[in-house]
């Protein structure tokens, strides 16, 4: 018996049908985003209207104190951060004075944060960069931030955001795992991770998404016990815990 072939037109409708059904799910997936930022937005302040630590103690408030409290926040929780960089920026003002200050006693006031030793190595390169290679002067762009020593994604991210006024989103530990529970990336890489929501979210929310991830991941969508119950995207997140299902 000769096989039987599925004729042109039969063909041509089931293309259709996948397409359509493709733009569907897309148009699906761009709403939930939306609705995701628009529900972020509504629950939390962006971090020049909060008390956060970071803020009050004046880490941020200059582009030197911003790349320095970055750099030496890498694996480290905000109160040693600060416990750090207060009595840092009290000593230093400018990449000059922290090049010239003595590493032991640069090594001293930083013990607060981890990998306070290669911290001090590595900010003490950085200086030498800023000053020799570029000026004095911060590079502007993500391939030059990222050519200082110490200087990653992350941080870059961050500079360009906060400092050079940029729209983009640094992913830390916390905004990487609410990302992943969302699916709205499905990586433990941070950097691919950026690469992904960068190109998914839409461009008016990009300047504070950062700032609301982190918060909810902080406060939220936390690790050990995440309080799904009081999540306000909930009904747009497919993680439970068994506490929120029951």
């Amino acid at each position: 018996m000769p096989a039987l072939h599925a004729s042109p037109v039969t063909q041509n409708a089931s293309e259709m049908m996948r397409t359509k059904k493709h733009v569907s799910d897309a148009s699906a997936e761009l709403h939930r985003v939306e609705s995701i930022y628009e529900l972020l937005s509504r629950s939390y302040p962006t971090f020049d209207k909060t008390d956060d630590p970071w803020m009050t103690n004046g880490l941020s408030s200059t582009p030197f104190r911003c790349l320095v409290s970055v750099c030496l926040s890498t694996v480290t929780i905000t109160p040693r951060v600060v416990k750090a960089c207060v009595p840092l920026f009290e000593r230093v003002s400018s990449f000059e004075e922290l090049l010239a200050l003595d590493d032991e006693e640069l090594r001293a006031i930083i013990k607060p944060v981890a990998h306070y030793n290669r911290k001090t190595t590595n900010l003490k390169t950085m200086c030498k960069q800023i000053l020799q290679d570029f000026g004095g002067r911060i590079p502007d762009n993500h391939q030059d931030l990222m050519k200082l020593q110490g200087v990653g994604r992350k941080v870059a991210d961050i500079m360009m955001n906060f400092i050079f006024h940029k729209d983009t989103i640094a992913v830390d530990t916390h905004v990487l795992r609410v990302l992943n529970r969302l699916v709205l990336v499905q990586t433990s890489d941070a950097e691919a991770a950026a690469d992904q929501i960068n190109a998914i979210t839409p461009v008016h929310y990009k300047r504070h998404a950062h700032e609301w991830l982190i918060q909810h991941g902080m406060q939220v969508c936390t690790a050990r016990s995440p309080k799904c119950g009081a999540c306000c995207i909930s009904e747009l997140c497919s993680f439970r815990t068994a506490d929120a299902l029951a």
